[in-house]
Protein backbone atom coordinates (compact mmCIF):
# COMPACT_ATOMS: atom_id res chain seq x y z
CA UNK A 1 0.00 0.00 0.00
CA UNK A 2 1.40 3.15 -0.90
CA UNK A 3 1.45 6.30 1.51
CA UNK A 4 2.22 9.92 1.08
CA UNK A 5 5.95 9.38 1.81
CA UNK A 6 6.09 7.30 -1.74
CA UNK A 7 5.61 10.17 -3.86
CA UNK A 8 7.44 13.36 -4.05
CA UNK A 9 6.18 16.42 -6.73
CA UNK A 10 6.84 16.01 -10.25
CA UNK A 11 6.70 12.33 -10.57
CA UNK A 12 4.18 10.96 -12.84
CA UNK A 13 1.20 8.21 -11.84
CA UNK A 14 -1.66 6.84 -12.82
CA UNK A 15 -4.83 7.59 -10.92
CA UNK A 16 -8.19 5.91 -11.00
CA UNK A 17 -10.39 3.23 -9.23
CA UNK A 18 -9.11 -0.60 -9.34
CA UNK A 19 -11.79 -1.09 -11.79
CA UNK A 20 -12.19 2.39 -13.75
CA UNK A 21 -10.73 4.72 -15.72
CA UNK A 22 -6.76 5.06 -15.08
CA UNK A 23 -5.40 8.30 -16.34
CA UNK A 24 -2.11 9.50 -16.59
CA UNK A 25 -1.16 12.60 -14.58
CA UNK A 26 1.95 14.35 -12.38
CA UNK A 27 1.89 15.11 -9.13
CA UNK A 28 1.11 18.93 -8.73
CA UNK A 29 1.13 19.12 -4.59
CA UNK A 30 1.57 16.98 -1.45
CA UNK A 31 -1.57 17.53 0.93
CA UNK A 32 -1.96 16.19 4.22
CA UNK A 33 -4.12 13.44 3.11
CA UNK A 34 -4.34 13.58 -0.64
CA UNK A 35 -2.59 14.71 -3.33
CA UNK A 36 -3.16 16.92 -6.22
CA UNK A 37 -2.84 15.45 -9.71
CA UNK A 38 -2.60 16.99 -13.15
CA UNK A 39 -4.14 15.22 -15.81
CA UNK A 40 -1.45 14.58 -18.86
CA UNK A 41 -4.47 12.71 -20.53
CA UNK A 42 -8.05 12.75 -21.72
CA UNK A 43 -10.45 11.67 -19.41
CA UNK A 44 -14.00 10.65 -18.89
CA UNK A 45 -16.84 8.53 -20.97
CA UNK A 46 -19.50 10.73 -20.78
CA UNK A 47 -18.43 13.95 -19.95
CA UNK A 48 -14.66 14.74 -20.88
CA UNK A 49 -12.10 16.33 -19.16
CA UNK A 50 -9.47 17.90 -20.83
CA UNK A 51 -5.88 17.50 -20.10
CA UNK A 52 -4.29 19.81 -17.87
CA UNK A 53 -7.32 19.02 -15.04
CA UNK A 54 -5.92 19.17 -11.69
CA UNK A 55 -7.81 16.63 -9.47
CA UNK A 56 -7.75 16.48 -5.96
CA UNK A 57 -6.68 12.24 -5.58
CA UNK A 58 -6.50 10.14 -2.33
CA UNK A 59 -2.92 7.81 -2.05
CA UNK A 60 -5.09 4.64 -2.49
CA UNK A 61 -6.26 5.37 -5.55
CA UNK A 62 -2.52 6.10 -7.12
CA UNK A 63 -0.27 4.03 -8.58
CA UNK A 64 3.55 5.16 -9.52
CA UNK A 65 4.35 5.14 -13.35
CA UNK A 66 7.79 4.52 -15.08
CA UNK A 67 9.08 7.01 -18.03
CA UNK A 68 6.77 5.26 -20.23
CA UNK A 69 3.67 5.82 -18.61
CA UNK A 70 3.37 2.01 -17.23
CA UNK A 71 2.63 0.81 -13.47
CA UNK A 72 5.31 -0.11 -11.54
CA UNK A 73 4.39 -3.23 -9.22
CA UNK A 74 4.38 -2.81 -5.56
CA UNK A 75 6.68 -4.15 -2.99
CA UNK A 76 4.42 -7.60 -2.03
CA UNK A 77 3.55 -7.06 1.78
CA UNK A 78 5.25 -8.87 4.43
CA UNK A 79 3.29 -11.87 4.92
CA UNK A 80 1.53 -12.10 8.33
CA UNK A 81 3.15 -14.70 10.71
CA UNK A 82 1.09 -18.03 11.37
CA UNK A 83 -1.19 -18.40 14.46
CA UNK A 84 -1.57 -21.54 16.01
CA UNK A 85 -4.48 -23.25 15.91
CA UNK A 86 -4.99 -22.90 19.89
CA UNK A 87 -5.00 -18.89 19.36
CA UNK A 88 -7.33 -18.76 16.77
CA UNK A 89 -9.78 -21.24 18.53
CA UNK A 90 -9.35 -18.89 21.59
CA UNK A 91 -10.08 -16.00 19.41
CA UNK A 92 -13.04 -17.81 17.78
CA UNK A 93 -14.48 -18.68 21.42
CA UNK A 94 -14.08 -15.01 21.84
CA UNK A 95 -15.59 -13.91 18.94
CA UNK A 96 -18.85 -16.50 19.47
CA UNK A 97 -19.04 -14.73 22.96
CA UNK A 98 -19.42 -11.84 22.00
CA UNK A 99 -21.75 -12.23 19.26
CA UNK A 100 -23.92 -13.79 22.03
CA UNK A 101 -27.75 -11.34 22.87
CA UNK A 102 -26.61 -10.21 26.27
CA UNK A 103 -22.95 -9.08 25.17
CA UNK A 104 -24.03 -8.13 21.38
CA UNK A 105 -26.19 -5.89 22.70
CA UNK A 106 -24.41 -3.94 25.91
CA UNK A 107 -27.42 -6.09 28.02
CA UNK A 108 -29.61 -3.25 26.13
CA UNK A 109 -27.63 -0.33 26.58
CA UNK A 110 -26.78 0.18 22.76
CA UNK A 111 -29.31 0.89 20.29
CA UNK A 112 -30.39 -1.70 17.87
CA UNK A 113 -28.64 -0.64 14.63
CA UNK A 114 -25.76 -0.33 16.76
CA UNK A 115 -25.79 -3.64 17.67
CA UNK A 116 -26.37 -4.79 14.67
CA UNK A 117 -23.10 -3.00 13.33
CA UNK A 118 -21.21 -4.74 15.95
CA UNK A 119 -22.95 -8.15 14.99
CA UNK A 120 -21.52 -7.58 11.49
CA UNK A 121 -18.08 -6.97 12.36
CA UNK A 122 -17.84 -9.84 14.93
CA UNK A 123 -19.13 -12.40 12.01
CA UNK A 124 -16.78 -10.76 9.84
CA UNK A 125 -13.90 -11.36 12.02
CA UNK A 126 -15.29 -15.19 12.57
CA UNK A 127 -15.44 -15.46 8.87
CA UNK A 128 -11.66 -14.28 8.46
CA UNK A 129 -10.46 -16.95 11.38
CA UNK A 130 -12.86 -19.87 9.73
CA UNK A 131 -10.35 -18.58 6.55
CA UNK A 132 -7.34 -18.80 8.53
CA UNK A 133 -8.06 -22.18 10.25
CA UNK A 134 -9.00 -23.78 6.95
CA UNK A 135 -12.93 -24.67 8.10
CA UNK A 136 -15.51 -23.78 10.15
CA UNK A 137 -15.70 -24.04 13.26
CA UNK A 138 -19.71 -24.77 15.07
CA UNK A 139 -20.10 -22.85 18.51
CA UNK A 140 -20.23 -26.04 20.29
CA UNK A 141 -17.30 -27.45 18.99
CA UNK A 142 -15.32 -24.01 19.45
CA UNK A 143 -16.40 -24.73 23.13
CA UNK A 144 -15.85 -28.52 23.79
CA UNK A 145 -12.31 -29.12 24.26
CA UNK A 146 -11.86 -26.08 26.08
CA UNK A 147 -9.40 -26.49 28.96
Amino acid sequence: MNTLNDFKVGEKVLFGRAFGEKTLGEIVKINRSKLKVKQLDSRGTYRAYPAGTVWTVPVSLCTKTDANGTAIPEAPAAPKPKRSEAEIMQNIRRLYNNLSPENLCCDGEISRSMAARRGVAFRRELKACFAELGRQVSESEAYRNVG
